[in-house]
This record gives C-alpha cells, structure tokens and sequence, in this order.
C-alpha cells in the first residue's frame, strides 16, 4: 500500500507541475520486513529529490527473482532495474545475451571509486567492466570468543604469524582453534579460498578470476595455501570428524563456547547476537605482509539496468543515489553491512560486534582488499572446488593435484567461450 500510496502522489504533484513523468519499474530480494522498509525509504528518497521519476517496486525472493528474470527481460516485459546475482551462471549469461548496460563509463562519469574501491567495482560486474550498483556487502572473516581469548590471555592477531601462534595455543589448552563442518562443501571453499586471498597478490587474484588465457589457477601462492590447509588439519586446528559435520551445527557448536574461532562470513552475526551468553569479535584474516591483506567476500548482489529500457539515464540516476553515504547509513542502522563503507561512528549504539564488521570491511574496501567468492569465475567451478577442497582437507589428494583441478576447470571454460 506504501508503494502504491507514494506513486500515486508523485504522479499527482507531477501532473501539477506540469512535469513529464518517467516510471522506472524495480524488481529487487529486498523482501523482509526490516530490508524491504531499507529499500521503500530509498525509494521515497529518491522520488522526492526527483519529482519527474516514479518508481514501481516489487519484491520477489531471489529463487523467484532468479527464475523469471532472465525471460522477462528477454522478452521486453521485465523491469528496467533489477539485481542480478554475479558469477558466470546469473550475470554473465545475462551481459553474453546483451540484456545488461555496461556501467563502466557512467562509474567512471559519476566518480563512483569515491564511493567503491576498485575491486569492489570489478566485483558488481564482469569480466572488468561494471554492471551495477550494489547496496549492501558481505565479508567473510574470524568470530572468535572472547571468552575463551581472555581465559588464554589472547588478543586479535595483526599479523599471519601471530594467528598461527594463537591457534596453537588454544589447541595445547584442550579447546578446538577453528570451529568447522565441511559437510555442507561450500564451506570448505571459505577455509581455503580465505588462504589463498592472503597469499596471492592483488594482480594474482584478478587475473586467476577473469576469463583470461593463462594457467593462474597453478600459482605457487594456491599451492602455498592449500599446503598450509592441509597442515593445520594435521595439526588438529579444525573441529573433530569436521567431514560428517553440516554448517548449521558447526554455528551452533560455536554457540556452545568450546571453540575459539569460526571462520564464516557476516552473516551469522544475527544469531551469535540472540546468544545471551556468548560474547564474540571479529576480525578479518591475517596477513603476512599488509600488501597482501584480502578479504573473501565484497559488494551483495548488485542492482542492473536493464538494456531493453527506454529510460536508461533515470535508471542510471537511481543507481547513482544508490552509492551514496547516507542511504549506506540507513543499512548500516540496521545492522546490515552496507556495501559503501561507513564508520562505526556513523551507526550510534551498534553492538561491538557489529562494529568490528565494519572496520573490517572499511579496512578491505581502504586497502582495495575486496575480494571474491571464487565460484563465480565459471558456471561448474563451485562443484570442482567444493569437492577438491573436501578432498584435500580429508587428505585424500595433494595440494599440487588440488590446484590441478581448479585449472582443469578454468581451462575447461575458458576454451568452451
């Protein structure tokens, strides 16, 4: 009724003013209550700075989104503004079927790196050039208990040494170092791939996430990580029989307080909060040189204009709104983590928890150490490193075959195209 209610009023004052009227149609996943009412103020916002433009927001969750979006817009009929998951099997297929508006001048027109880093603008597009703008963001980093760290007399480490210093530690005082269940095998990809982004430079990981010829995946840097993978399952770093464990009992394991860190994204902040007992930090993965300090993770799923619209400047508009400061702080308010980075001094009253998020965030996007989830770089890709990562984990293959198989697959894609 709100959405309704807000067109129908704009549309009034534009008929007396005389003004011509523009109707953008929104389609976005903003769906729950919280978001939804985020995404209505934005909106609202935005209709009253440009009194011409009337927006018509439906919400659809991102299965349904996903499911009819393509066609729709394919057919002429769909929105002028959508989000479009990133990866090979959403947004690319779109961008190779020409349904997208390359971005990439009006990032560079309206001085979008002042909002984005440059890796988080690479990382709501494809293949180099920029194809949306997104609102929020995700970061994949360490929980850790702080009661556990202060009954060992532990701090956040600053420095790859120091955490492995740390996990040692905590393993010869009995407790488990890094809470995990590699049964739901997407998660294995986090515990490598957040390796990976700390040995590899900025070049390395952009270059082994495009579609370029080259044999990137065979790095020294992935062998590097995935030998020290496999060393810290050795060690016994990581929760016991990890293999027979799904990810929702490994968050609640890590709710029981027996393990000192869990390595997952922000995501899971909401229910470590409604844990009355448990008190927990975050902090990002370590680095051994600054330079090298990456994060896995980057921009949500990004807001794309459709290439059949017939109003593309007024849709680009929006986007622009989209990365400013000041919509960022309403997500920010709701303890979403936006993806235009903001102080913690900028959301009065967050939980400390909270705040850690966003100075890790703001620490990646200051030192364009946004990173990527790696599945994205081809359609099939997300089952080989799943699978290989359960693999080398279990101990089953070596590092050297590992990487072997994520080449195979890029190679695979890149010859396909």
């Amino acid at each position: 009724m709100k959405r309704v209610g807000s067109a129908v009023i704009m549309l009034a004052v534009c008929c007396s003013l005389g003004l011509a009227q523009t109707k953008l149609v929104l389609w976005d996943q903003y769906y729950r209550e919280a978001e939804s009412e985020a995404m209505n103020t934005i909106v609202a916002r935005f209709q009253a700075e440009n009194p011409g433009i009337v927006i018509e927001r439906t919400t659809k969750t991102l299965d349904d989104l996903k499911l009819v979006l393509k066609m729709s817009v394919e057919s002429g009929k769909g929105p002028d503004i959508m989000q479009v998951n990133q990866g090979e099997a959403d947004m690319g297929s779109f961008v190779k079927a020409g349904l997208l508006v390359d971005l990439t001048d009006a990032a560079k027109a309206k001085k979008w790196n002042q909002s984005f880093s440059e890796g988080a603008l690479k990382s709501m597009g494809y293949r180099g050039k920029v194809y949306g703008v997104s609102t929020t963001a995700e970061i994949v980093g360490f929980y850790y208990n702080k009661a556990v760290f202060e009954k060992l007399g532990l701090k956040a480490p600053q420095t790859f040494a120091e955490l492995e210093a740390l996990l040692a530690k905590v393993k010869q005082a009995g407790l488990t170092p890094i809470n995990f269940g590699n049964l739901d095998a997407w998660a294995g990809i986090h515990e490598w791939s957040g390796l990976q982004h700390v040995y590899t430079t900025r070049r390395e990981l952009d270059d082994m996430m495009s579609d370029k010829p080259g044999k990137f995946w065979l790095a020294d840097a992935n062998v590097k990580a995935a030998e020290k993978l496999q060393a810290w399952v050795k060690a016994g770093y990581y929760s016991k029989s990890f293999s027979a464990i799904g990810y929702d009992d490994s968050a609640s394991a890590f709710m029981r307080g027996d393990s000192a860190l869990m390595f997952t994204g922000n995501w899971l902040m909401g229910e470590f909060l409604k844990s009355p007992d448990l008190k927990v930090g975050f902090f990002p993965m370590p680095a051994a040189k600054s330079e090298l300090r990456k994060a896995i993770g980057g921009p949500g799923i990004p807001f794309c204009v459709s290439a059949k619209t017939k109003n593309k400047d007024a849709a680009i508009k929006f986007l622009d709104f989209l990365s400013r400061k000041d919509n960022a702080k309403l997500w920010a308010k709701l303890a979403m983590l936006p993806a235009v980075a903001v102080d913690e001094s900028d959301v009065e009253g967050a939980d400390p928890l909270f705040k850690d998020i966003l100075r890790a965030y703001k620490g990646a996007v200051e030192g364009n150490g946004v990173g990527y989830y790696i599945d994205w770089v081809s359609p099939t890709f997300y089952d080989t490193c799943s699978s290989s990562v359960q693999k080398l984990m279990a101990l089953e293959i070596t590092p050297q075959d590992f990487v072997k198989a994520l080449d195979a697959d890029y190679q695979k894609f890149v010859g396909a195209k």
